[in-house]
């Protein structure tokens, strides 16, 4: 029994979301969003983050995202703790969280307050 547990504590200490020099979120992530808005109401479709940038633990890139109206692509900029368990964003109206889930996918909800009052989340996978 000592085995196992040593066993599986050697596996959470070596795992690339847990360890702080493995964390990367550098690439391109895409996956299904459903999002509920104040104005609008429900929509979904597909987002896609692209990290172009990531230094220590701080990162920047993008979001686009297919609306009926015309795709979108918004700046985002963030910054997470050691070994990713905790991770924010922001744009130019709004915040985002994320969870590393493992280290090809990522969820993410955002929000925006105010009389274009909007939440979403998505589950996205990094494209390889």
């Amino acid at each position: 029994m000592k085995t196992l547990a040593a066993l599986a504590l050697s596996l959470v200490l070596v795992s690339p979301v847990m360890a702080d020099d493995a964390v990367s979120l550098v690439g391109t992530w895409s996956g299904h969003r459903e999002r509920m808005a104040k104005v609008e109401g429900w929509r979904d479709g597909v987002a896609t983050l692209v990290i172009t940038e990531q230094k220590g633990l701080t990162f920047k890139g993008h979001l686009s995202r297919a609306n009926p109206d015309g795709n979108v692509d918004e700046g985002l900029w963030g910054a997470f703790t050691p070994g990713g368990r905790l991770m924010v964003g922001s744009d130019e109206e709004g915040i985002y969280s994320f969870d590393l889930v493992d280290a090809n996918t990522l969820d993410y909800c955002y929000v925006e307050a105010g009389a274009s009052a909007r939440s979403v989340c998505a589950r996205l996978t990094r494209q390889k």
